[in-house]
């Protein structure tokens, strides 16, 4: 039989994810995974710590050397597709050239979101590793740092550059940061430790209205009056799927690339998965996205599965992060703002914060702030809808001993029902 050949776009969390299920599912056939990055697999998420020189640049590679060569597959730098033609299973090349496939798997990631007002201004991204190089350089001559936004990566690029010895201050549109994982209080505990490190948090601000470079200097105003200089200006308000390169394809797109639960777009032998997939939510079936490591991982595992030709569904994408900054760590898994007809717990105390939302005796979601627990087994129970309705007190108290327990008891009694 004649072997395929399957092209995977992108080199992130995502396409290794499905390259490796890919071979441990048996499949032979020829892989080719594509970057327009000029480095090998990297960890995005790492490129703070990179900045406060915490790791080199080769430390923070996904894959050891010898890893394509070890999958039989084919891995190409500098090669970015500007288009794809599925009636003739091509994809196409800014150099004018291009490949055939069988199947396709489509993991670009995501581009930052930068506005052109503060683009011109001098203002910058902050991604890949491109970025991460140009902010390096920079801060050679520059020491003086505001960051727009107050998601995840801002936060950690903020905690960096301090942590380097900048000077750095967050201006955060709306009166809660990290709004995709903690509820308005724990988002206020997490602004009060920074201000203990001497890091600035600015809420309310609002949109940039106008900027302008002087000299050294970039000037921003905002609404309500609002207006800050600062010497480098990183924009971290947000990311968008890298899908316009698919623009007059067919394929079908709405924030990204719409995906069914094995991942397939609605051309059967094209699939997607990553930042770049508009995939189902865990909780209501719904597609949406949710550009995080964990995600990417499971959705690319799927992808893989399926273009091997095995059977495999998605379960659907979970809100989850952990964030380590000063000493401290907060994390979050699931629903963290309660919605009508949850029940919410919460115990807190000045040295820490925890909070687990219920319904119907099934964990929903969980969010802690210096507490000890076991991220994985939190998932397991959300995802396993496991009952915890009479040990919800204790498992707010103990969540770490009292997880695992409910984690064992609920493996057990699954093995007990298999074997009837």
């Amino acid at each position: 039989m004649k072997k395929k050949r399957h092209i995977i776009i992108g080199s992130g969390a995502a396409a290794l994810s499905a390259l490796k299920q890919m071979r441990k599912a048996g499949c032979e056939d020829a892989v080719t995974v594509l970057t327009m990055e000029d480095y090998p697999p990297y960890s995005p998420m790492s490129l703070p710590y990179v900045v406060s020189d915490k790791v080199k640049q080769a430390d923070i590679q996904m894959v050891p050397d010898g890893f394509f060569d070890h999958m039989n597959a084919t891995f190409t730098r500098g090669r970015k597709v500007v288009g794809i033609a599925p009636g003739e299973q091509r994809v196409l090349y800014n150099n004018g050239k291009g490949d055939s496939y069988d199947s396709l798997l489509i993991a670009t990631g995501s581009d930052p979101f930068v506005p052109s007002i503060l683009k011109k201004a001098g203002g910058i991204g902050f991604h890949v590793m491109d970025d991460c190089l140009a902010l390096i350089q920079q801060l050679k001559a520059r020491k003086k740092a505001t960051i727009l936004g107050a998601g995840l990566v801002a936060m950690e690029l903020a905690a960096a550059l301090k942590e380097k010895g900048n000077e750095v201050q967050v201006i955060a549109p709306r009166e809660r940061i990290l709004r995709n994982y903690f509820d308005i209080e724990a988002s206020r505990r997490i602004i009060d430790l920074f201000a203990d490190s001497g890091t600035a948090v600015n809420v309310n601000w609002g949109e940039a209205t106008a900027a302008e470079q002087s000299g050294n200097e970039i000037k921003v105003r905002f609404n309500q009056d609002k207006a800050l200089e600062t010497e480098i200006l990183l924009v971290c308000i947000g990311v968008k799927p890298r899908v316009s390169f698919l623009a007059g394809s067919g394929i079908d797109i709405s924030e990204g690339v719409v995906v069914d639960r094995q991942m397939r777009t609605n051309i059967p032998n094209i699939f997607a998965a990553g930042d770049a997939a508009e995939a189902v939510d865990f909780f209501t079936g719904q597609r949406g996205l949710n550009p995080i490591v964990p995600n990417a991982v499971s959705q690319g595992k799927i992808a893989g599965s399926t273009m091997a030709g095995e059977k495999a569904e998605y379960e659907g994408w979970l809100p989850m992060n952990t964030f380590n900054f000063f000493g401290h760590l907060a994390t979050s898994i699931g629903k963290t703002v309660p919605s009508k007809g949850d029940d919410a717990l919460v115990e807190k105390d000045n040295g820490y914060y925890k909070k687990i939302i219920c319904r119907d005796g099934k964990l929903l979601g969980a969010a802690f702030l210096d507490t000890d627990i076991d991220a994985g087994v939190i998932q397991y129970l959300i995802r396993k809808r496991t009952e915890i309705g009479r040990y919800k007190d204790i498992l707010l108290h103990a969540p770490r001993e009292v997880g695992l327990w409910l984690m064992n008891e609920a493996e057990k009694h699954e093995t007990i029902s298999k074997e009837e």
